[in-house]
């Protein structure tokens, strides 16, 4: 059960102290296997990481095996690592957490969030919509659209005043990224998205916890079923 007592105020983050090799390297390649520079089921051979990222090898097994945890990297027994393959499974549990979070995260933003937080989503809308055109096909402008979206997500959750949700939340958006980058295919239609987050927005705003969580699940299970269906294709040409 929730603790009623309401959560502080929290401040920005300060610069993380005794930051280590291997949280360098963790990281780097979480980075680059969320937005598939490196790609789904490569094999990562220390000897190529080493120079990729100038990280000695033992705080690279140190960060393969924390993404092995994650879910993002994978142990092929006595080959080493390689990045985790685009699956089904996980794209559903991806969807399925991010609504779950993302449901209880928003609930608590509606209820705490000010002028200040009603402001950030109207913001982040209208960044979203701007980089949103016809078509997320052209992989061109992906990289802006990937975070005005994020950026939209978050601001929604932004009052919730949990660190952990937020930090889950990013986590989590990371990963669906991925399947996102590999497969945006033609593309999810421009009005279906833009219909989708100003129905968000509306919601939270009109302070409708039951709503938005709803919408939420919704928007999840769209978008989720959408890059099931590019996972398919790709699997049979």
């Amino acid at each position: 059960m929730r603790v009623e007592a309401p959560f502080p105020v929290l401040a920005p983050a300060a610069a993380p102290r005794g930051v280590t090799l291997a949280d360098v390297a963790e990281r780097r390649l979480r980075e680059d296997i969320t937005t598939n520079a490196l790609a789904p089921s490569a094999r990562l051979r220390l000897e190529e990481l080493r120079d990729r990222y100038e990280v000695g090898a033992s705080p690279l097994r140190e960060a393969l095996s924390r993404l092995v945890g994650e879910g993002l990297v994978e142990v092929e027994g006595n080959k080493g690592f390689r990045v985790a393959p685009l699956s089904f499974a996980d794209l559903d549990d991806i969807a399925w957490m991010r609504a779950t979070i993302e449901g209880a995260a928003v609930r608590e933003a509606i209820a705490r969030g000010d002028a200040a937080w009603e402001a950030g989503i109207l913001a982040a809308l209208h960044r979203l919509l701007r980089a949103t055109g016809s078509t997320l096909a052209d992989r061109a402008p992906l990289e802006v659209w990937n975070r005005e979206h994020d950026g939209f997500h978050r601001a929604l959750v932004g009052a919730c005043g949990s660190p952990r949700a937020m930090e889950m939340g990013a986590r989590l958006e990371a990963e669906h990224r991925r399947y996102r980058v590999a497969l945006i295919g033609d593309g999810l239609p421009g009005e279906l998205i833009v219909a989708e987050h100003r129905a968000l927005a509306d919601a939270a705003l009109a302070r409708d916890a039951d709503e938005t969580a709803a919408l939420l699940a919704r928007h999840m299970r769209i978008t989720s079923d959408f890059y099931a269906n590019q996972l398919r294709q790709a699997a049979a040409e």
